[in-house]
């Protein structure tokens, strides 16, 4: 009989080694008799219970990005500073469209200090030319997407998965792993489809020349159905996946206004000064003739 029970206690202890992850041997000292002669196992559980009200911590990784970013963008009296460069008033205001605050010269001024050794298939003054051209005719700001070019190169420097030949200044098609992305003939075809996939983003209405964007359908469906952004703040987590990448275009636009040559600020209101005496003098010259008039009556 003890026999027999010994085969018994073992074979219970076989089939709960099954289920608790312990060997036969180790399973047959946990197994007890209780006062009515049947068997008790008080083998460790296996299944644990989350208890209630206890709240999911945030993975170590996601605090430490989420305080990096915090350190990165710091406001301060009423402004924005991104890694210590004073962003402009309202920035998530600025729309894509508009003229050019930043001239020419001074965009060709920042890139040669910034980089004095760019990887370019046409000389900087070359591709500065290309942007004001092909951003103007479709009416966005030239200034600020050569700045969004910088962020998405180095400043022309590469280095990662696009190579300078492929005349990609955007990021074209690029998701990482090795993948290189869109390439294009000419420097001029690869400012226009940078242009493009802006306008994508933007409005309803297609580009006034040909389509070069190879992801510009892709694109537009996909804004259409979620909503076009007019902003540049609004290409934060649709053009780009996570947050800072307009602080990142403003930081730089900053430092482009901030270097000599600067001339399209002021001419721009010269421009609207001279309009508004132009009016004044309508205005003026309205009233005289009135004036006559009522003198002709009397």
């Amino acid at each position: 009989m003890k026999y027999k029970g010994y085969k018994s206690i073992m074979a219970v202890g076989v089939a709960l080694s099954l289920l608790a992850g312990v060997s036969g041997a180790e399973a047959a000292k946990v197994i007890k008799y209780n006062s009515k002669n049947t068997v008790v196992s008080t083998a460790p559980k296996i299944i644990k219970i989350a208890q209630k009200g206890k709240k999911k911590s945030t993975p170590k990784s996601n605090q430490q990005a989420t305080a990096k970013q915090s350190n990165m963008l710091v406001e301060k009296d009423g402004k924005s500073y991104f890694l210590g460069t004073e962003l402009p008033a309202d920035y998530k205001k600025i729309s894509i469209f508009g003229e050019a605050e930043a001239t020419k010269k001074q965009a060709v001024a920042y890139i040669k200090q910034a980089n004095p050794k760019v990887r370019l298939d046409c000389s900087v003054e070359e591709l500065v030319d290309l942007y004001w051209q092909e951003a103007e005719r479709e009416e966005v700001r030239p200034d600020l997407a050569l700045a969004q070019s910088l962020v998405e190169t180095g400043t022309y420097a590469y280095g990662g998965d696009v190579h300078h030949k492929q005349n990609n200044f955007c990021g074209l098609g690029t998701t990482g792993g090795g993948v290189k992305g869109a390439s294009f003939k000419t420097p001029e075809l690869g400012v226009r489809a940078h242009i493009q996939h802006l306008l994508a983003y933007t409005q309803k209405k297609r580009p006034q020349t040909k389509i070069v964007d190879p992801r510009y359908e892709l694109a537009h469906n996909i804004r259409l159905e979620r909503g076009l952004v007019d902003t540049w703040y609004g290409l934060n987590g649709t053009w780009a996946m996570g947050s800072l990448y307009c602080e990142k275009i403003m930081a730089t636009y900053q430092k482009m206004l901030a270097m000599p040559g600067g001339q399209a600020k002021k001419d721009k209101q010269d421009k609207a000064d001279k309009k508004a005496k132009q009016k004044d003098k309508k205005k003026k010259s309205m009233r005289e003739r009135v004036d006559e008039l009522m003198k002709e009556k009397e």
